[in-house]
């Protein structure tokens, strides 16, 4: 039998841990709302909340015996604001959060404004209360349902300390290495960071490189279904560093992480950790936090200039076993800077083992539960390639390539079938003949286009009519002309955001004047330009919105030659990879599917007569989105098995048309200016909405779209696939992405082995009885527990495994889906190798997906979940695994044209799926 060693623990330490609060003063609190009142008037906004995320990010780093911040305490005068492990004194808080209240409201009220208002503060108002709170770290839940919010940062920083009694921790690798961690104070985790950073080699053809990393563990608390008692989960991760001089920072900022073994709020002594701070750019200048500034400053303790560190960002780097003594900074590498890094991310199971062995080790926690590999191995559901000989570097022949989508005898019948899709034109526009060449000849291949019917000019455009023995097909190819160059934007500007809102706006425009009329929904392939280095000049967007518009679909793709050092131009290495995923990408979009059947009623002992359906939200920010308003939009999107038709609806569409074609709803989606369901009565009241911190405007949308996926369920219930047979359903929703909308899929609230009353009062016991639920949560925000292969450190596997003995009763399913390595995951570090022994290899370490049955009453519930980890492996544009199953891409790939949708509602900006 092969089980799987689960990240997942439970505190065994009868601890207490005693906590010191502060009130925010009634005087301060009303002072910094009035602030936030007026500017947001000044500039038109709905919602006036203090900005106090970025205060309390500035406290914590100066004062990292905290906790926890609770973020509605400055608009709530009976919420406690902090909670800290120690009392120190406050006389140096009151001029922070002055300096915090300049830096945020000087530029749009200005300084006098501002200054009148601070004079009347008083700052002898911040005390401590005068009374700890105490927290038992392993609370009695026997009279109480819930566990207190305070021990998910608790728990996790207690741990983090308890580690740090013994901090140092071997990593085996084919060279073994110690590295010591410290405290990383952060808002959102508990977080140890190895220090000094360690050199990893990075081979190349004939010299090796080297970067620097640190290891990075962190410890979260984590609610698991069908369990009362959450459980701790740990995580191993790099942080790789920036050491090159900088020319300058980037326009958007960077963190700089500043370790020191002084406390800044108050200047006394404390174990050497790590604060991060943000740097911003005003302008050509780059500046910390005024109020970190000056509070170092004060405590004769200054943080090195920008300049300085930006020339120098081994910033004082201490070396190995030395004690640390002076302030030491480092720039950690994210996607802000235009600077490809050399070191892959990841970690290898063989880390991850060094880890799970340090944890049983050193804390007091046990391991809870054991995931049991599910035995039976499908062979590939389509057929794969014949591999080549070591050595052989020809091509493959097209019928030879993975995915099967780039294959002619797989697409051709697919695209010509008029069941299938209504692409019958595609138009190239296009800036460099290369890329336009290699399009073309990309696309007569894929189709087997071997006679040439038509060639015409029209103006600027060429026309070509190819064919084959299935049908015809047009070819449009038109120069892009200068619609692709940036939006002139200066960096200095103060509102890029409005400034781009109106250069999308003329754009838009033209580009729509640009492109030839159609009324038949055709596809488009556009060559554009890098991203440039201030995104908010980027056009691309402009192009997704007018092609659409315009009854195009549309994929993008960059120029296939560059210019070398000698301005001599050159083809990149990747040029046919790219020109083959950017028609295959555009056959995505039209929902073309191989006409394979997507369930296998021998392989999967499951009917094929059975709907695949999910649910889906697509979150977009307001700086992601054409009209600068955030937005959201629900999606139900299925997929009928057996000739594998794609379809979509949001609430809106379905009212008026019911389910449409994939490529009719992506073009739904560009100009979609309602929200759930425009119009409609309030359903009947549920259950699982009405709790007292809800709005009566959340209630509502929640019953909405309960009732939206309900109808939904309930068409494709009594729709049948073959035969005039009642058809079968699986509905799958991701947790993270829709619980904030469907309740009933949050942790305490999940169904087991029954359905959400939304659904169970809607529908007839007949249907009830076809219909399958299953609740997916991937590994984002660490929700996830990590795994590695019991008995056999360094070791790979994949398979779906049974996680048993993490719910409180038995039978309650639970199972965790591991993925086969993904083809572009080549050269994986060795079984015998740490990350500290390369950084030119993959990981290849996939997440683990969590699957929770919730309503399986006609499929056997291994079997069902068998099926779920499968269907990652049946999306077949891209080659094995991905990371949702059928039909949850389509709906991801959906987001891309949600972009130009003016929705009636302000939503909060949240995390995309």
């Amino acid at each position: 039998m092969t089980n799987l060693l689960v990240g997942s623990w439970e505190l065994n330490s009868d601890k207490e841990s005693t906590l010191y609060q502060i009130y925010v003063p009634r005087q301060w609190r009303q002072i910094a709302s009035s602030f936030a009142q007026q500017r947001a008037k000044l500039y038109g906004k709905k919602y006036a909340s203090v900005p106090v995320y970025s205060l309390d990010s500035i406290v914590v780093a100066s004062f990292s015996q905290i906790v926890q911040t609770a973020r509605k305490a400055w608009q709530n005068n009976n919420l406690p604001w902090l909670f800290a492990k120690e009392k120190i004194d406050l006389c140096d808080l009151p001029e922070l959060i002055k300096d915090w209240l300049r830096e945020e409201f000087y530029s749009s009220l200005g300084a006098e404004v501002v200054e009148s208002k601070l004079e009347k503060l008083n700052d002898d108002l911040w005390q401590w209360e005068d009374e700890p709170v105490i927290y038992p770290l392993r609370p009695n839940l026997e009279n109480s349902s819930e566990i207190n919010s305070i021990l998910y940062r608790v728990i996790p920083d207690f741990l983090a300390e308890e580690f740090l009694q013994n901090p140092t921790v071997i990593f085996a690798g084919e060279s073994e290495q110690e590295l010591t961690f410290y405290r990383v104070v952060k808002l959102d985790r508990a977080e140890l960071m190895s220090w000094p950073p360690s050199p990893v080699p990075i081979q190349k053809k004939e010299t090796i490189d080297i970067e620097y990393i640190s290891f990075v563990i962190s410890f979260k608390l984590q609610t698991v279904p069908r369990r009362k008692y959450p459980l701790v989960y740990h995580k191993l991760s790099i942080r790789r560093w920036i050491t090159e001089p900088l020319k300058n920072f980037p326009y958007r900022g960077t963190t700089v992480y500043i370790g020191d073994n002084r406390r800044w709020l108050d200047g006394e002594y404390q174990p050497f950790r790590f604060m991060p701070v943000k740097i911003k750019k005003y302008g050509q200048e780059a500046k910390y936090p005024k109020a970190i500034e000056r509070l170092l400053s004060n405590n004769d303790s200054p943080l090195p200039a920008t300049e300085i560190l930006a020339q120098n960002p081994q910033y004082n780097w201490s070396e190995p076993n030395q004690q640390k003594s002076k302030i030491q900074a480092a720039i950690a590498y994210d996607f802000r800077h235009y600077i490809k890094p050399k070191c892959l991310p990841g970690v290898s199971p063989l880390d991850l083992f060094s880890l799970d062995r340090a944890i049983c080790d050193r804390l007091p926690v046990n391991r809870v539960g054991e995931a049991v590999k599910i035995p039976g191995n499908f062979p590939s559901y389509y057929p794969k390639g014949a591999a080549k000989k070591k050595g052989d570097k020809t091509p493959k022949e097209p019928n030879e390539l993975n995915p099967i989508m780039l294959r002619p005898k797989i697409v051709k019948p697919a695209l010509f079938s008029q069941q299938k899709t209504s692409l019958h034109t595609i138009l190239i526009l296009w800036e460099t003949k290369k890329c336009r060449d290699e399009l073309i000849n990309e696309i007569i291949q894929l189709l087997s286009l071997s006679q040439q019917e038509e060639t015409k000019i029209e103006g600027e455009r060429e026309i070509r009519i190819d064919r084959n023995e299935l049908g015809s097909f047009c070819i449009q190819t038109q120069h892009v002309a200068d619609l692709t160059q940036n939006f002139s934007i200066d960096k200095s500007a103060k509102n890029k955001q409005k400034l781009r809102e109106k250069l999308l706006e003329e754009r838009i425009k033209n580009i729509s004047y640009f492109l030839p009329k159609t009324k038949q929904l055709s596809g488009a392939l556009i060559e554009i330009r890098p991203k440039p280095i201030i995104r908010e000049s980027d056009p691309k967007l402009a192009w997704r919105i007018a092609a659409a518009q315009q009854n195009y679909l549309n994929q993008h793709i960059l120029a296939l030659t560059k210019l070398n050092k000698e301005k001599k131009e050159y083809v990149t290495k990747d040029a046919i990879n790219r020109v083959k995923r950017a028609v295959s990408d555009l056959l995505r979009q039209f929902g073309i599917f191989p006409l394979i059947p997507l369930i296998d009623d021998k392989k999967d002992k499951i009917e094929a007569n059975t709907w695949l359906t999910c649910f889906c939200v697509i979150r977009r920010t307001k700086k992601t989105n054409a009209e600068n308003i955030p937005l959201t939009v629900a999606l139900m999107v299925r997929v009928n098995p057996v000739n594998c038709l794609v379809e979509a609806t949001t609430p809106s569409l379905f009212q008026n048309k019911g389910w449409v074609s994939y490529p009719e709803m992506l073009q739904q989606l560009i100009n979609l200016t309602k929200k759930w369901l425009p119009d409609s009565e309030e359903g009947e009241n549920n259950s699982e909405t009405n709790e007292d911190d809800d709005s009566k405007e959340k209630q509502r949308d929640r019953t909405l779209l309960n009732q939206f996926i309900c109808d939904c369920l309930g068409d494709c219930l009594n729709t049948p696939i073959a035969e005039d047979k009642s058809p079968n359903v699986i509905f799958t929703a991701e947790a993270q992405n829709a619980r904030k909308q469907l309740k009933w899929l949050q942790n305490p609230y999940l169904p087991l082995n029954d359905l959400p009353d939304s659904l169970k009062n809607n529908l007839s016991r007949s249907q009830i009885e076809r219909l399958s639920v299953v609740r997916l949560r991937l590994e984002v925000k660490n929700e996830v527990p990590v795994a590695i292969l019991e008995g056999k450190p360094g070791r790979r596997i994949s398979g779906l495994f049974e996680w048993k003995g993490v719910c409180d009763e038995a039978k309650k399913y639970l199972y965790l889906s591991k993925r086969n390595p993904l083809t572009t995951e080549k050269f994986p570090l060795k079984e015998n190798q740490s990350r500290l022994d390369s950084g030119s290899n993959s990981a290849v370490n996939p997440p683990n997906l969590e699957i929770a049955i919730v309503h399986s009453p006609n499929i056997e519930n291994d079997r069902l979940a068998k099926l779920i980890h499968y269907l990652r492996d049946r999306w077949p544009y891209f080659p094995d695994y991905t990371s949702l199953p059928l039909p949850f891409p389509f709906a991801i790939a959906a987001k891309e044209y949600a972009v130009s949708i003016r929705d009636t509602k302000d939503l909060e900006s949240t995390e995309e799926l």
